[in-house]
């Protein structure tokens, strides 16, 4: 599991924002605009290799949540960059 281009996350107050960087910003024009979760999602991406271990990670910082409330909100934000291009599983 590896992000396509590499991403720096911007706190923009209510939400967040993906922005490429380096070589990535000629390849990729824009960004993505994303809420609390992805963001801590796509974050963790960046060095975990596989979804497991970026679910450990969610877990430890977020034991209030359930392992199915994780499981749901990491296949689908998952999908949604694979779906995109922008994950390579």
């Amino acid at each position: 599991m590896k992000l396509r281009y590499e991403f720096t996350i911007m706190d923009m107050g209510d939400e967040y924002a993906a922005v490429p960087v380096g070589d990535d910003a000629d390849k990729f024009h824009g960004m993505i605009k994303l809420n609390k979760d992805s963001a801590e999602i796509l974050e963790q991406i960046k060095d975990a290799p596989d979804p497991m271990t970026v679910h450990k990670r969610i877990k430890e910082k977020h034991p209030e949540m359930t392992d199915d409330e994780i499981g749901h909100m990491l296949v689908d934000f998952l999908n949604k960059l694979v779906r995109e291009g922008l994950l390579i599983p």
